[in-house]
């Protein structure tokens, strides 16, 4: 059997001692630190951008995604090995709610970066600049400065426009301002389109962009000049998300991404043309439609139908008839070999033109390099439409040669210039080219794209409210109608029912009648039946009475007898006592002369009585 051991009080202090230094390098090897926001994040598996609804931040067209904080946003999702998650809000007030109550991991919705925000909020480095703008209407009164502005100046709540104009309050005492809700940057400019009012501040990106849809809108002035743009992050946060975002950022400054992103969005808006605008915004009107279902029929998977029509607006101006002094002629302006190689025989017939240019272009398209990034082969393919493969070909050299991206339209859309250039066109296979005006080309093909993508969408935005408004009416007709017969079958239902009460009534009244006759009849019958009985009773009682009259005539009569015989009785009595008496009579003479003779005894005198 095995002894107990008994610990003394040294042995244990000496075990707690080595206890508390295991547990010391326990942890020294395995210290407990804090989660930090990117361990969370990657936890999940998810990265939360918070952003607003814009063309140019984030939007939706019914087919695909689009902005450019949502691709760079996606970019970083894809950085840190994450699923991008898009939460939208009305509102800045609303986003940065949001931001603050730790909803939203990053705000991604082209937010400048005021002295404010820089204050409350950390930011990523800008990935671009804007300007501030003062907006009127064409033809009316423009402001050269603030201390012109005549009538209030609108803003968004929230918005940095509202920060920094009420900055101007101080030098300024008497200036207006609007501050107004639930409205964004394009309402505004269509407020003040609609002269609803008369002046507003946006930023000149979004300008530059809506009077391609608004022509009558104009700069007054630039307000404030190079506002940096950038993402926000709360003060909270630690470091290793902080890291990322700059790390990402700078990785797209040097891998051209943010400039690639930029030009995509900004490098086709070039000065405003406000003649060139309204006369196109009503060709869309007047022309595009005798075409629009040609554009459709030929329309390639590579060359969607706006498209088709924009290269077309921009060759020929939607005229099929249309010849530039270098003998190209049609809607498309083909070339004689170029119609020849697409199998065009009568170039200014409008189906023939449009189908050889749709399939010259998706040829065009293919023909490309594959190196050449699928959404940027659109815009190389239309510098080739322009200016000829082979010229296109030699500005990708260019490119190269300059320690640039040749695959980066951005970069190669920057040398084209440079095809007018002695010094650069006699190191190319072709030769000189018309670089200038095939930038420009490319441009204005975008400006039309994005224009005729706005009309078509508010056209589809128009004929589904059309629809609604028919289907409401339809509802409200349908709503109205059963409505019309549910008083119908009210109506009826009451005269139903009044028909049931008046058969009722007059049943009842029938009821009330017969139960009056009845009872008449009956009381009749009674009264009759009462007669009756009176009668009977009477003729009972007489019967009755002649009875008891027979019977008291047979009583008188038997008393009449009886008292005859009674009277007989009492004759006979007295007849009887007559005699008796007589007797008596006699007796006492007899007695008496006895008496005469002898003494007579004494005899009981008794009455006898007959």
């Amino acid at each position: 059997m095995n002894k107990p051991v008994f610990l003394t009080s040294t042995t244990i202090k000496f075990k707690l001692f080595l206890s508390a230094i295991f547990i010391f390098l326990l942890t020294a090897c395995n210290p407990v630190t804090p989660t930090t926001d990117l361990e969370e994040m990657q936890a999940r598996q998810t990265l939360i951008m918070g952003t607003m609804n814009s063309a140019l931040t984030y939007s939706f067209d019914g087919d695909n995604y689009s902005g450019l904080d949502y691709e760079l946003g996606k970019k970083f999702a894809k950085y840190l090995n994450l699923k991008l998650i898009i939460k939208e809000y009305d509102d800045f007030d609303s986003l940065f709610s949001a931001l603050e109550d730790n909803e939203i991991d990053f705000a991604g919705a082209g937010l400048t970066l005021t002295p404010k925000r820089a204050e409350k909020y950390r930011s990523s480095p800008p990935y671009y600049y804007l300007s501030q703008t003062l907006v009127y209407h064409k033809g009316t009164y423009r402001p050269r400065d603030i201390s012109d502005i005549d009538a209030p100046v609108n803003v968004l709540k929230g918005s940095s426009h509202e920060e920094n104009i009420k900055a101007s309050l101080i030098d300024y005492p008497d200036l207006v301002i609007n501050v107004l809700e639930n409205e964004d940057q394009e309402s505004l400019l269509q407020k003040v389109a609609q002269k609803e009012i008369q002046y507003a501040i946006v930023d000149s990106t979004t300008l530059a962009q809506k009077q391609r849809y608004y022509p009558s809108l104009a700069e007054a002035f630039t307000i404030y000049e190079k506002q940096p743009v950038a993402w926000l992050i709360r003060k909270a946060q630690d470091d290793s998300f902080y890291s990322a975002m700059i790390e990402f950022m700078g990785n797209q400054y040097n891998s051209g991404t943010i400039a690639k992103v930029e030009e995509k969005y900004f490098g086709h808006i070039g000065d405003f043309d406000y003649v060139d605008t309204r006369i196109f915004l009503k060709r869309i009107d007047s022309r595009l439609p005798k075409y629009e279902a040609l554009f459709k029929q030929y329309a390639t998977p590579e060359v969607p139908w706006l498209l088709l029509a924009s290269v077309s607006y921009q060759e020929s101006h939607w005229n099929p008839k249309a010849t530039s002094p270098t003998g190209v002629r049609g809607m498309m302006m083909l070339t004689l070999d170029t119609a020849k190689f697409v199998g065009v025989k009568n170039r200014v017939n409008a189906e023939q033109s449009i189908q050889g240019g749709a399939k010259y272009l998706t040829q065009l398209i293919k023909r490309l390099p594959e190196s050449i990034p699928e959404d940027e082969r659109i815009w190389f393919a239309l510098a080739s439409y322009n200016i000829g493969l082979g010229h296109l070909l030699d500005v990708r050299r260019i490119t190269k040669m300059r320690e640039q991206n040749p695959d980066s339209w951005a970069d190669v859309k920057e040398n084209l210039p440079l095809l007018h250039e002695r010094k650069w066109y006699t190191k190319t296979r072709y030769g000189y080219a018309r670089g200038r005006e095939a930038k420009h080309y490319v441009d204005n093909i975008r400006e039309y794209l994005e224009t005729l993508t706005w009309h078509a969408q508010e056209q589809e935005k128009a004929l589904k409210l059309a629809e609604e408004q028919k289907a409401e009416e339809a509802r409200l007709a349908a709503i109205a109608k059963a409505e019309e017969e549910r008083l119908a079958a009210i109506e009826l239902e009451k005269q139903k029912k009044l028909e049931e009460e008046k058969l009722a009534e007059a049943q009842r009244q029938a009821a009330i009648e017969a139960e009056n006759q009845a009872r008449i009849a009956a009381d009749k019958q009674a009264e009759e039946a009462k007669q009756a009985a009176l009668e009977a009773a009477e003729k009972a009682e007489a019967k009755a009475a002649a009875k008891l009259a027979e019977e008291q005539k047979e009583q008188a009569e038997a008393a009449v007898k009886l008292a005859e015989e009674q009277k007989a009785q009492a004759e006979a009595a007295a007849k009887l006592a007559a005699e008796q008496k007589a007797q008596a009579d006699a007796a006492a003479k007899l007695a008496e002369e006895q008496t005469q003779t002898e003494p007579a005894p004494k005899v009981d005198q008794t009455t006898v009585t007959p």
